[in-house]
């Protein structure tokens, strides 16, 4: 959701008229285009007035002492008093101009007043604080979403929310679901952060408009709008672990309607790195071109957008001197790779009725194939995945504005093909081919009384074909129960498909030997969730405070057992309880004109049943300590931005079975890590210089028996902390 922001015209009169009048006026957009169909309510009551197809309203029997609610879908909402002298002017910002408007004010990210649900929205300043050189790195001064690495030779980074793993986040791109089934762990770095406008991190069950399988809250990404992007922009980062990037961003007027964009992306890491001796790369090399197209069409009634986007990546990792094209099967050395490909065809359209300004409908879809090979070790992997995805949306007024809703269907189809040669004496499994096709109904309500309560209930149900009827009830409360405070609660109910092999590394890199106790179910759980946003004036500045505590209890959960014993990772079917609590308490606050804090403290309690004990996820800390400041010199000349994470200790899988030498402590100890960059600015854009793991803290002995890689103690997932030490980067931003 966009963070909304009003911008009135003409002031309003000081002069109040006593008695009932009628109000006049028109309702239009920043580039003066005539509303049609918004609306006009009066706070508190049950009356108001909609936008005709010239834009105008009048609403009549208005006192001087009423507050006048003015709101159109896609755009801001502004509550203003009544003029009666005059005509009132109301000039609405959509989303883009609302989020320029977020940057010249400084807030780079804040809770979505409007939401229903415990919404942030990080804007473009905010990512560029940090390098987000794609979006698993975007999250970085970020303190609702930990990002981490996966193991020790894949090189791969996973995000986590309120403790859980990042799988069972819905993460769309423009309201259309897109990293998810195989991709669901890799999908991350083939986003740009070049091109990305925003990101939109939602806590807790998200709407039943996106789907089901939002399980413990949603991330939106906005990627960047021909109508509305530089014309050129472009972008070069190169660092001290020999990665290079270039982006090229190109918008093209094509008429007064549609517009285009062409969004270009190539990387490389070939530098090989060893900076613990253990003779293996620190991180993969990597190559990736990744080229997006995208049209934009805005009519009188009609609005439409069609993108394309395909991209190759390789990644070679492992031994050193392991090579793109080495063959695993063959290579005396330890290698990984795996090569990646997607095209993908996907966009939306929606209508508005000038004669019905109250009603409209829109239409999401995305077509997409994506294959993967490769491997670790003597483990090979092919694995392709199928997509179409298609969701009709209506929505429409019951009476009045104050009772909306949206309802629909949707359509969901995923075909896998997945074969892993686990040097089992079966050899390759094909156990993992199977075709989704998933139709579904929905329908969502929202109840807006005023512009201090919303109240939305939704529920969807969707028909599997493999796994039977899912219902999905939801629901989100907001309450501004005081000026500049609002408390939010949330319940909903979230399904998932897991895909074991590509969703875990772990299952590829270490000579366990890998059981798959039960067939695939399908993923289930329950989030509850209660937060409070709202500031305090501490020396006539805004103290910003968020809290939010949320409990996720799992039905069925597909898991990863390594506590079984030490040369063995059995999959199964929850067998006893699951469950997260997940507490967190962020403050924000202007020092100054030109240095901004923000602080967060986070406690998680991630319990599940492994070997047969009730016992915390490994990999995860407990207690975790989030600081950033910033700072800016006038006209941001100059800025800075420093963050630190604290990491608590984690649990580690019980290896108290293996030889001596091999065993590892059952806890690992507690860490910081330091990021930290500075930028110039220009009017032709800016440059930058900036570090990250600053204190060079890394995991010693990140790989069990790292001389044989082929032995049975060989285990390269046991990772609680970074591999590869400081590292140091640059570039420049060129916007036209």
């Amino acid at each position: 959701m966009k963070y909304l922001i009003f911008i009135p015209i003409y002031a309003i009169s000081a002069v109040c008229a006593f008695g009932q009048q009628t109000v006049t006026g028109k309702v239009q957009s920043l580039n003066k285009e005539l509303l049609i169909g918004a609306t006009v309510q009066i706070l508190g009551k049950e009356r108001g007035a909609v936008t005709d197809l010239n834009g105008s309203f009048e609403l009549a029997d208005v006192i001087a002492s009423d507050k006048l609610i003015f709101s159109y879908i896609g755009f801001a909402t502004d509550t203003l008093s009544p003029i009666f002298e005059q005509p009132m002017l109301v000039t609405l910002a959509d989303g883009d101009e609302a989020l320029q408007e977020v940057t010249v004010r400084g807030r780079t990210e804040s809770v979505v007043d409007e939401a229903p649900f415990l919404n942030i929205l990080i804007t473009e300043a905010e990512l560029q604080k940090a390098a987000c050189c794609n979006l698993s790195e975007s999250f970085a001064t970020n303190a609702s979403v930990d990002v981490s690495y996966a193991d020790a030779v894949t090189g791969t980074k996973m995000i986590q929310m309120m403790g859980l793993d990042g799988r069972y986040v819905l993460i769309s791109r423009e309201g259309i679901p897109n990293i998810r089934g195989l991709n669901s762990r890799l999908g991350l770095t083939f986003v740009p952060g070049t091109w990305i406008q925003s990101i939109d991190v939602g806590k807790g069950a998200g709407s039943v408009i996106n789907g089901y399988e939002s399980m413990t809250g949603q991330i939106n990404v906005e990627l960047m709008k021909p109508a509305t992007m530089d014309k050129w922009y472009l972008n070069a980062y190169l660092n001290s672990f020999g990665r290079l990037e270039l982006n090229a961003n190109h918008a093209i007027p094509i008429s007064e309607k549609w517009s285009s964009a062409v969004l270009f992306h190539v990387s490389q890491q070939t530098l090989e790195m060893d900076q613990n001796d253990d003779g293996f790369m620190d991180m993969p090399k990597t190559r990736q071109v990744n080229f997006l197209n995208r049209y934009q069409y805005t009519g009188d009634r009609l609005m439409a957008q069609i993108g394309v986007n395909v991209f190759s990546s390789q990644s070679a990792g492992g031994q050193l001197g392991f090579g793109f094209n080495d063959d695993l099967s063959t290579s005396a050395k330890y290698g990984y790779e795996l090569d990646t490909r997607k095209a993908e065809l996907f966009g939306k359209i929606g209508m508005i009725y000038p004669s019905k300004p109250t009603q409209s409908w829109g239409f999401q879809y995305s077509l997409s194939y994506q294959d993967f090979s490769g491997g670790a070790g003597r483990r090979l992997y092919e694995g392709t995945e199928k997509t179409a995805y298609g969701n009709f949306i209506y929505q429409n007024i019951i009476g009045s504005s104050f009772h909306q809703y949206k309802t629909g269907v949707s359509f969901l189809y995923d075909a896998f093909d997945e074969r892993f040669d686990s040097n089992s004496p079966n050899g390759l499994d094909s156990t993992f081919i199977r075709a989704e096709k998933v139709p579904g109904v929905f329908f969502e309500y929202n109840y807006i009384p005023n512009e201090n309560i919303t109240i939305v209930a939704g529920a969807r149900t969707d028909f599997h074909n493999l796994f039977g009827t899912y219902f999905t009830p939801r629901l989100h409360a907001r309450w501004a129960f005081i000026p500049n405070w609002t408390v939010r609660g949330s319940v909903g109910k979230g399904y998932r498909t897991p895909n074991a092999l590509m969703e875990n590394s772990m299952v590829w890199v270490s000579s366990r030997e890998i059981q798959f106790k039960a067939d695939l179910q399908p993923e289930i759980s329950w989030n509850t969730g209660l937060s409070l946003a709202g500031n305090l004036t501490v020396n006539k500045k805004p103290l910003s405070i968020v809290a939010d505590y949320f409990y996720t209890s799992f039905v069925n959960q597909l898991v990863y057992d390594q506590d079984v014993s030490s040369d063995l990772l059995v999959i199964n079917n929850l067998e006893g309880e699951s469950f997260a609590k997940s507490f967190q308490i962020e403050a924000s606050y202007p020092f100054s004109e030109r240095v901004n804090v923000k602080a967060a403290y986070k406690r998680y309690d991630n319990l599940m049943t492994t070997n047969g004990i009730l016992q915390q996820v490994p990999y995860q800390s407990q207690d975790r300590v989030f600081l950033n400041t910033s700072y800016a010199t006038k006209f941001d000349k100059w800025k800075g931005d420093m963050t630190v994470n604290w990491f608590g200790p984690m649990r580690l899988p019980d290896t108290s079975d293996s030889p001596m030498e091999f065993q590892l402590n059952p806890e690992s100890p507690d860490f910081f890590m330091v990021n930290a960059q500075i930028s110039r600015g220009f009017r032709w854009g800016s440059i930058y210089l900036g570090g990250e793991n600053i204190l060079n803290f890394k995991q010693s002995n990140p790989i069990v028996d790292p001389e044989n890689p082929f032995g049975s103690n060989f285990d390269a997932s046991m990772t609680w902390g970074p591999i590869a030490g400081r590292m140091i980067y640059t570039g420049f931003r060129l916007k036209i």
